[in-house]
């Protein structure tokens, strides 16, 4: 089986944190204010149409050209949309999109929340918390099997986790974890990797109060210092993370988990602390 987290996705997670922002949303931090914004007008360009391969293709195409179609009718269209699909977290993440361009950002964030919340099993749902959390990496944080080949029945499952992973699909991807988890209760991938699916942008310490106790349990575990540094990262917790990391560089500093902890202790060196 080839790396599922390749040298590329350690450059994505450093830039995330790094710069902080939600993707293709310039100044979106400004939506979180609790000031109400001056009447400047719609902000420059348009707002960018958030794709969801989960979406159908007819609901697709009608938010595009309701996007594409910007500024005209574009937010009069996307609430028609809104209420002939009242659970599309598709809908609700462009509609946000297009009132934040509207400067209307108490609606955006409105949209966003129900975005999230509606169909939390999809990509808008993940997107929704990216600009829910413009301070913190895009995406979640996934986890990265120790294991070079699955040769076990809970290392498939944890292996069909990653992929649901990749593909947007948290809850379906936490569902595996909790199963491989169930079938090896003394396999530290399978405990982490149950763990890290619980991570929430909203609810972090969800994923953390599991995945703290297996430190403990697992004192020279690998997997679990890196997936600690990695949560730590969502947080924002550099110098923590970067302790993790090297830590976890220590206990077992020729393996494939060792080479990307390495990389990103190295770069999160540069990266701003708190």
């Amino acid at each position: 089986m080839p790396r599922v987290s390749p040298r590329a996705r350690i450059y994505t997670i450093v830039a995330s944190a790094a710069v902080a922002a939600a993707a293709a949303v310039v100044g979106v931090t400004a939506a979180t204010h609790t000031s109400p914004p001056r009447p400047l007008g719609p902000r420059e360009g348009k707002p960018p149409y958030a794709a969801d391969w989960t979406a159908s293709p007819s609901l697709t195409s009608s938010v595009r050209r309701a996007m594409s179609a910007w500024p005209e009718g574009t937010v009069a269209t996307m609430r028609r949309l809104e209420r002939e699909h009242p659970a599309s977290s598709f809908v609700r993440l462009n509609l946000g999109l297009a009132l934040f361009w509207q400067r209307d950002d108490a609606g955006a964030l409105a949209a966003w929340r129900q975005a999230k919340r509606l169909e939390p099993d999809t990509p808008s749902a993940v997107r929704a918390g990216d600009l829910l959390h413009p301070n913190s990496p895009h995406g979640l944080p996934q986890f990265q099997p120790s294991f070079v080949r699955a040769t076990t029945n809970a290392e498939r499952l944890l292996i069909q986790g990653v992929r649901l992973q990749e593909s947007w699909r948290p809850i379906s991807a936490e569902r595996k974890f909790r199963e491989a988890a169930r079938l090896a209760p003394n396999l530290p991938d399978a405990q982490v990797a149950a763990a890290v699916g619980l991570y929430d942008k909203d609810r972090p310490a969800l994923a953390f109060g599991r995945l703290g106790p297996l430190a403990r349990r697992f004192p020279r575990s690998q997997t679990v210092r890196y997936h600690l540094g990695l949560l730590l990262v969502w947080l924002g917790r550099f110098a923590d993370a970067r302790r993790e990391f090297e830590l976890a560089t220590r206990l077992a500093p020729g393996t494939p988990l060792a080479q990307d902890a390495r990389e990103l202790a190295k770069r999160l060196a540069n990266v701003r602390t708190k």
